[in-house]
């Protein structure tokens, strides 16, 4: 009987000509994995790996260049530095030769200054036959016509603030000469003044001591 029953609904379903899908066949399986999300996610995922990479590439090259420019940039200071260091020590040279040169100067200015001095304070009628510097200061020999003449000498160098400490040696009459003629020996100490300032250059106040309002 119950086979009988299953003939009849098919040849009913044939009949009216129209067959209905099965809802077996048109609906997914249950508990099958959902691949389209997945294929979407990994599509995402690779465009946005892509477009990172392409980012970092751009960021690399663009700070490739950065520090190219830098490094030119560092040469051109380092070059700045070493004519930097060349043009000190030129300087430092050129220092040390001036010091040599003052140096130099100041020594050969005091023989000199000396000699002016030796001159001013020479009467007429009186010269000098030597001159020697010991470490006590100088010693002077010479002629005179007259012991006056060799008084006045002593006193010039007694009155010039330069020298000091100054000795009258032994006065003698030279014989044998056709004129009347005094040898004499000074001795003294020899102490230039400090040179005066030039003009345009101002002078160093005097400084004063106690107080003012007394």
């Amino acid at each position: 009987m119950i086979r009988i029953n299953l003939l009849r609904e098919g040849r009913g379903a044939k009949r009216g000509g129209v067959s209905l899908p099965s809802m077996a066949a048109a609906a997914p399986a249950e508990g099958a994995p959902p691949w389209g999300i997945f294929a979407t996610i990994l599509l995402i995922t690779v465009l946005a790996t892509l477009g990172y990479g392409a980012w970092l590439m751009m960021e690399n090259h663009n700070l490739a260049q950065q520090i190219a420019r830098q490094r030119e940039e560092l040469k051109k200071y380092e070059g700045a530095r070493e004519k930097v260091k060349e043009l000190e020590q030129k300087k430092k040279e050129y220092s040390a030769k001036v010091d040599q040169i003052k140096e130099l100067k100041d020594k050969q200015s005091l023989p000199v200054k000396l000699m002016n001095r030796l001159v001013e304070v020479l009467p007429e009628g009186a010269w000098y036959t030597s001159a020697k510097q010991s470490s006590n200061g100088i010693i002077l020999q010479g002629r005179a016509r007259s012991i006056k003449t060799i008084s006045s000498l002593y006193d010039n160098m007694v009155d010039m603030k330069e020298f000091s400490s100054v000795q009258l040696g032994d006065v003698r009459q030279e014989s044998g000469q056709g004129e009347q003629v005094y040898s004499y020996k000074l001795s003294a100490n020899y102490k230039p003044e400090p040179d005066q300032p030039q003009p345009g250059q101002a002078a160093q106040p005097a400084k004063t001591t106690g107080n003012s309002g007394n």
